[in-house]
């Protein structure tokens, strides 16, 4: 861009609030277009900046167009992290707090826990505008996928993921962030889109999961996530 300043193209109620939250965690200057859904999907101005239309979708200042929420990540701390707060520090010999640990658990939210979501929402969408003569029929269906194995399945992919934040000795205080680190990393900021898509629909109780509550409370707490809610256009994961 010609002010030397990385743009984010951000829609309304989606996954782009997790890369504001990151870009006002690294406290840096940047554009911020903002773009309403229409009918519930993204708008034909976001088509425009790329041929996906999908959000977040970033602008980098030469004019490269990145696409994906943990490809921008990856950029923006790569760029702008001049400090090193939010970066993987290199693990000691005997930790496994490594870039395969990074890349597995951030595979584990977009290859596993987001696709199950995913279904989740297509069948509750399913039962919402159905006609009303069939759904009955269509609820009872969603009821026996989630009952035969979404719920379970999550259960078990939530304790895994609450397990990760468990002392790694099992003695001592639970950790702050996925991987050990005093701050942030791409990992947690990944991962929370899924924590927070699950509780804001409803699909999870995290009292049941006092470490990803924790977790969870210590993102929305911070002053960026509030900052993010600020400047954005809305965050609300039930809209439809």
């Amino acid at each position: 861009m010609a002010n030397g300043k990385p743009t984010l193209h951000h829609l309304e109620n989606s996954q782009s609030h997790l890369i504001l939250w990151l870009l006002e965690e690294l406290g840096i200057e940047y554009n911020l277009v903002l773009h309403p859904r229409v009918n519930g999907r993204s708008p034909p101005a976001l088509h425009e900046v790329h041929p996906l239309g999908k959000s977040p979708t970033l602008v980098t200042p030469s004019g490269r167009v990145i696409t994906e929420r943990t490809a921008i990540s990856l950029w923006l701390i790569n760029t702008y992290d001049e400090g090193a707060r939010f970066r993987l520090p290199a693990p000691s010999p005997d930790s496994e707090d490594d870039a395969v640990r990074e890349e597995q658990l951030i595979s584990l939210g977009g290859a596993t826990l987001g696709p199950m979501l995913m279904l989740k929402l297509i069948t509750a969408l399913l039962v919402k505008q159905a006609p009303f003569f069939v759904r009955p029929l269509v609820a009872a269906v969603r009821y026996a996928l989630d009952r035969a194995f979404l719920d379970a399945e999550l259960a078990h992919i939530l304790g895994y993921l609450d397990a990760q934040l468990a002392p790694p000795d099992g003695k001592g205080e639970a950790r702050e962030w996925f991987l050990g680190t005093k701050e942030p990393t791409r990992t947690d900021f990944s991962l929370m889109w899924y924590l927070d898509w699950a509780h804001q629909w409803g699909w999870v109780d995290l009292g049941k999961y006092g470490n990803l509550k924790a977790f969870h409370d210590r993102c929305t707490a911070r002053p960026a996530w509030k900052r993010a809610l600020e400047k954005g256009n809305g965050y609300q994961l039930m809209f439809w």
